[in-house]
């Protein structure tokens, strides 16, 4: 009888391998090298994370989410793949990096709230402005957005901070400059992302009601002032409430999105029979939806039923935990992660406003899926090696 983590492997070369020719016999000529040097990438990160005595079932989850995106954006455009691609490959050496990471006791934590607001006041005054936010920098012909590590870095913080009993004042200090930064940049989308994960961290530390009327209330004035101040954000909401007003102009991708997940039925149009250049920022913003076209209901509904494994996989890890501050870390990023996928989802089903941020692991963007796989890095390191965890 073949082992676990081999059949595992067999059936996904199966799954890969299927995939790659039908969008070879759909598309012709493809760089069939990138999704065997992406293979490879995630079986060697599997078994030296086994090797290494830490839990390595995350991996074969982020290798689907990961291999599926590529599959969709060669489909749009082989370009975006191979920049895919790159991005993973550093992503695995950000894997191997977190793990390091997550088996430290966190330490320093204004070293780490001051790489954070570095990295969003030098993005606030040098950035680059794209689709509307400063949120890009430019380094040496590179372009990456630095937000993306200072998640983590403010996450990083927040844990300390709750199980420090560090002064109010410097928390105040910390999330208002790192709120102001991002909305100068106009890049609201993380910031209410952060916002909601120091809630929930906040409580899970100590809850009282008094403190979630109050988080309630701040997100309501938050969200009002926002709402008059930033003219892309009042844009966002009426195209949220009333989509067929603004057909035309700011409700055309919302409306467009919905036409393509209705479309899609149960088993959905095939891949290539969506009509993905209808979708504005398809490749970023929308993967989910060409998804949904493309590959049903079906495909959606697994699609997400990956993304709630790795959140059960990541609360199992937590388990073993006994130290308060990485217990804290592991469900920040934990809620980081898979908040993003809420936002994302649900604003392409109209549960929420769009917030404009990509599918974890899936859509196009090199230094998101940089910051997403040292993120995993940090909770298998989290979880500490198996040998403890049997002992626990």
């Amino acid at each position: 009888m073949i082992r676990t983590p081999y059949r595992t492997w067999l059936e996904f070369t199966g799954w890969l391998s299927f995939l790659v020719l039908w969008l070879f016999l759909l598309q012709g000529k493809i760089w069939w090298w990138q999704p065997l040097v992406l293979w490879v990438m995630f079986m060697v990160l599997f078994f030296l994370t086994k090797i290494l005595s830490f839990d390595p079932g995350a991996i074969p989850f982020v290798a689907i989410l990961v291999l599926l995106g590529w599959v969709f954006l060669t489909r749009l455009n082989p370009t975006w793949a191979t920049a895919q691609t790159v991005g993973a490959l550093v992503g695995g050496l950000g894997y191997l990096l977190g793990i390091w990471l997550g088996t430290r006791k966190p330490r320093y934590p204004l070293f780490w709230a001051g790489a954070a607001l570095a990295l969003l006041a030098v993005t606030a005054f040098l950035g680059t402005s794209v689709g509307g936010a400063r949120a890009w920098l430019t380094i040496l012909g590179f372009r990456f957005q630095p937000v993306e590590l200072a998640r983590i870095f403010l996450i990083l913080y927040l844990a300390q901070y709750f199980n420090e009993g560090r002064p109010v004042w410097e928390l105040g200090f910390v999330l208002g400059a790192s709120f102001l930064l991002l909305a100068w940049q106009r890049d609201l989308g993380p910031a209410l992302l952060v916002f909601f994960v120091f809630c929930w961290m906040s409580l899970y530390a100590r809850f009282r009601w008094q403190k979630l009327l109050g988080y309630g209330v701040v997100t309501l004035l938050a969200f009002g002032g926002s709402y008059l101040w930033f003219p892309h954000l009042r844009s966002r909401v009426l195209a949220w409430l009333a989509p067929w007003d603004y057909l035309d102009s700011k409700g055309y991708q919302v409306l467009q999105g919905l036409f393509a997940l209705q479309s899609g039925g149960l088993v959905g149009q095939g891949l290539g029979g969506g009509y993905v250049q209808v979708i504005p920022n398809v490749h970023t913003d929308y993967l989910f939806a060409v998804m949904g076209e493309e590959l049903g209901l079906f495909g959606t509904f697994s699609l997400l039923l990956l993304y709630l494994s790795l959140a059960f996989w990541a609360f199992r890890q937590l388990r073993f935990v006994t130290d308060s501050t990485k217990q804290m870390a592991g469900l920040g990023l934990t809620l980081l992660l898979h908040g993003q996928v809420f936002l994302v989802v649900g604003g392409i089903l109209r549960l929420v406003p769009f917030t404009g941020m990509t599918l974890p692991f899936v859509s196009y963007g090199s230094t998101s899926l940089v910051a997403q796989m040292t993120m995993l890095g940090i909770l298998v390191g989290l979880g500490g090696k198996r040998g403890a965890q049997d002992d626990a």
